[in-house]
């Protein structure tokens, strides 16, 4: 899994972060210096805070950004993208005449994403991914990728070879164009996906 960008400000993210970390920090403080009076040990507030950031932030990282009540509170706006799209694409391959399936199974954490599809005759990865909510219209979903070709389709002319998707999200929907590095692989095309199942962390 990458990082990746998108078009909000995290601060208010951390900020409350830090407040739950210092309010766990003091109950934890509190609570362990009762437990062990009889030990000439003394823990402090900022002992344990640092410990407490750290956990917060992974259990947030991984599973809490993804509660829905998050979102309908507006703390959370990041698009939970998790799951399996499946649909086809018609390439300029073919003159786009014909279409093929194409499979993304997105990962996805509050800080990373990996976007892995599967095609015909190839597979491919992210490298870089970007994300838009601010622009209207849905969510906009842009990646860079490295695809590998199956060898026993090498013959058919194309090469493994790097390449741009720019997809549209609207619910379940996913749809948009992809671009490959014409120095390797010239050939264009659309994609259209919907979402099938939830991919479980």
């Amino acid at each position: 899994m990458h990082e990746y960008s998108i078009d909000i400000n995290p601060k208010k993210i951390y900020f409350y972060l830090v407040v739950a970390s210092f309010a766990v920090s003091m109950l934890l403080t509190a609570i362990i210096n009762c437990l062990i009076d009889v030990i000439p040990i003394e823990l402090t507030v900022s002992g344990t805070s640092f410990g407490s950031f750290g956990f917060l932030y992974t259990l947030f990282d991984k599973h809490i950004w993804k509660c829905k009540w998050l979102r309908k509170l507006g703390i959370v706006h990041t698009p939970d993208l998790n799951g399996t799209w499946e649909g086809d694409l018609c390439s300029s391959h073919f003159d786009f005449k014909e279409s093929q399936p194409a499979t993304l199974v997105v990962e996805q954490t509050w800080s990373k994403i990996c976007i892995k599809g599967t095609f015909n005759h190839s597979k491919s990865s992210s490298n870089t991914t970007s994300l838009k909510i601010n622009e209207g219209g849905g969510v906009k979903l842009l990646y860079s990728y490295y695809n590998d070709k199956d060898p026993q389709y090498y013959k058919m002319g194309t090469k493994n070879h790097r390449g741009y998707a720019s997809l549209k999200i609207n619910g379940d929907s996913m749809s948009g164009n992809y671009f490959n590095d014409p120095t390797n692989n010239h050939n264009h095309g659309k994609l259209n996906l919907s979402k099938q199942s939830e991919f479980l962390q």
